[in-house]
C-alpha cells in the first residue's frame, strides 16, 4: 500500500539540523518558536576545540534580536553584538568560555557556552594515513545491537519518516517560515505532488535516495523547474520552492535510550550554504508533550559547507525566556576534511553524562554532564528518550555568509557537479549498541 504522509512538522529550534535544528555553534533546527523578539546566539564558535598550549584561537559570534552581551568563564568583559576575538591559551586545561546576550527589552537571555581543551598532544596521529574513511568501524559488542547500513536500496520505513514542507505546525495548521532559522528549503517525501520524482518502490526521491549502500541526501537549487507546494495551492504560504532538500526522521519507530552509543559514519556536502546535521530530539516532541528548548535537543554533527575541516556538537536547553546551548567545535587536518573523506562521530550517552568521540580517537572532543554550572539553575532535559533526525538545510542562521548556488545539485543527477556526492551528505551506516 502506498502510504501518504501530508502532514509533518516544524516548532521550534534555536539549533540542527540542518539543519536543523538543527545546534554547532548553532542556531535552532527543529523549527521555530513563534517569538521572533526573544535574543538569540546564532553562532558561536572557535577556530579549534583542542591545540597544543600557547596556541591562539579566534572566538567569533552572531546574534539577533540582542541588545547587549557579555562574557564570563575563562573570558569577560561586555562584547560587541557581533564579533571576533583573538586568545592565546597558555595553560594546560580545558578552556570554557560563555557568552551571554540580553534581548532589547531586558527580561530574557541567551547563553551559549563553548570550550577548548589545551594540552601537549597532538590527536592527529591517526590521519597520517591517506584512506577515503577514518570512521570507527562497527563492532557487535552489545547484548542490545542495532546497525543500518544501507545495504537496502529501499529506505526503510519501519524506521524513517519523511518530514514535509519549511516549516509546519502540526498543532495548529500555521507555518513558521523557514523552521524557525531562515532556511530556504522544501522538504520533499511521499505524497500526491510532495516531491518531483517519488519512487513508492525505493521510497526515496529526488531530494533523498539510497546508491551503493550509501544514504544520500541531495538538497537541489532549481530556478527553471521550481518545485510548486500543493499544500499551499490555496496561497496561504509561499507555493514556489528553488531550494529542495530532505530530512527524516526516527520518531515513535526507532527511539534511543541511554545507556548507550550511537555512531554515524558520514561525509558532508561542499559549498556556502549547505546545512547537514545528524541531531535528536526528546520522543514526544511531535505529538506535543515535550517542548523545546526545555526538552533538550542534541545535536551529534552540524558543519558549515564553506568550512571543510570544522564540524560541531550541541546542546540546547532552557526556557523561552533563557535559551542555553553548550557547543564545541573539531577540527581535523585539512587534508582529511570533512567534505572529501569519511569521518565518524560517536556518542557516548550515560545517566547525566554525554560525550561526543570523533573516529576513533580515544579522548572526547565534546563532554557535558548534569554537574555543569550551566544547570544549577535549569532542568536536565538528557536523561530521557530522544529520536534521530538527519538532513541538510539551505541557507539559514548557522552561517551567515549566504549560499553560493553554484555549489549546489541542480537536477535530480546533480549534473551540473562534476563529482555529484560533493553536493550530498552521504551516510555510510548507523550504529546504535547498549553499553553494558
Amino acid at each position: 500500500m502506498k502510504i501518504k504522509f501530508y502532514i509533518l512538522i516544524s516548532l521550534f529550534i534555536v539549533s540542527c539540523g540542518g539543519g536543523g535544528g538543527m545546534g554547532g555553534s548553532s542556531s535552532d533546527n527543529s523549527g521555530g518558536t513563534g517569538m521572533p523578539s526573544n535574543p538569540m546566539i546564532n553562532t558561536f564558535s572557535s577556530t579549534a576545540s583542542s591545540v597544543s598550549i600557547n596556541t591562539s584561537v579566534t572566538l567569533s559570534w552572531t546574534t539577533s534580536n540582542t541588545s547587549s552581551c557579555s562574557a564570563s568563564g575563562d573570558w569577560s568583559g561586555t562584547k560587541s553584538l557581533n564579533g571576533s576575538e583573538d586568545i592565546t591559551l597558555d595553560e594546560a586545561k580545558t578552556y570554557s568560555f560563555t557568552l551571554t546576550c540580553s534581548g532589547a527589552s531586558g527580561t530574557s537571555n541567551a547563553t551559549s557556552t563553548l570550550t577548548v581543551e589545551v594540552s601537549s598532544v597532538d590527536g592527529s596521529d591517526i590521519y597520517s594515513e591517506d584512506k577515503p574513511s577514518y570512521c570507527k568501524d562497527p563492532l557487535n559488542d552489545s547484548s542490545n545491537y542495532w546497525l543500518e547500513n544501507f545495504d537496502s536500496d529501499v529506505l526503510d520505513n519501519d524506521t524513517f519518516t519523511y518530514q514535509l514542507g519549511n516549516g509546519f505546525n502540526a498543532s495548529d495548521g500555521s507555518w513558521i517560515s523557514g523552521w524557525g532559522n531562515n532556511e530556504l528549503q522544501y522538504y520533499t517525501g511521499p505524497g500526491e505532488g510532495y516531491a518531483k520524482n517519488y519512487n513508492a518502490s525505493l521510497n526515496s526521491t529526488e531530494n533523498l535516495f539510497i546508491e551503493d549502500g550509501y544514504l544520500k541526501i541531495q538538497p537541489i537549487f532549481n530556478e527553471t523547474n521550481i518545485f510548486q507546494d500543493p499544500f499551499c495551492a490555496d496561497g496561504s504560504c509561499s507555493y514556489e520552492w528553488p531550494h529542495t532538500s530532505a530530512r527524516i526522521i526516527t520518531s515513535s519507530k526507532k527511539i534511543f535510550d541511554k545507556p548507550s552509543r550511537i555512531t554515524i559514519c558520514f561525509k558532508v556536502p561542499d559549498g556556502t550554504g549547505h546545512w547537514p546535521a545528524l541531531w535528536m530530539l526528546p520522543q514526544g516532541f511531535i505529538e506535543g508533550t515535550k517542548s523545546w528548548p526545555t526538552d533538550g535537543e542534541i545535536d551529534l554533527m552540524e558543519a558549515r559547507g564553506r568550512v571543510a575541516n570544522e564540524i560541531g556538537s550541541t546542546l540546547h536547553f532552557g526556557n523561552s525566556l533563557n535559551r542555553v546551548m553548550i557547543n564545541k567545535s573539531e577540527t581535523v587536518p585539512n587534508s582529511v576534511n570533512f567534505q572529501d573523506k569519511f569521518h565518524s562521530v560517536t556518542f557516548e550517552w550515560r545517566e547525566n553524562s554525554i560525550k561526543m568521540y570523533l573516529d576513533t580517537q580515544e579522548s572526547p572532543f565534546y563532554e557535558e554532564s548534569s554537574d555543569s554550572t550551566e544547570f544549577n539553575n535549569n532542568y536536565y532535559p538528557f536523561n530521557e528518550k530522544f529520536y534521530l533526525l538527519l538532513n541538510v538545510a539551505s541557507g539559514g542562521d548557522f552561517d551567515t555568509f549566504g549560499v553560493d548556488t553554484s555549489m549546489f545539485c541542480h537536477d535530480n543527477e546533480c549534473s551540473n557537479l562534476e563529482d555529484p556526492d560533493r553536493g550530498r551528505l552521504v551516510i555510510d551506516y548507523i550504529e546504535y549498541k547498549s553499553i553494558d
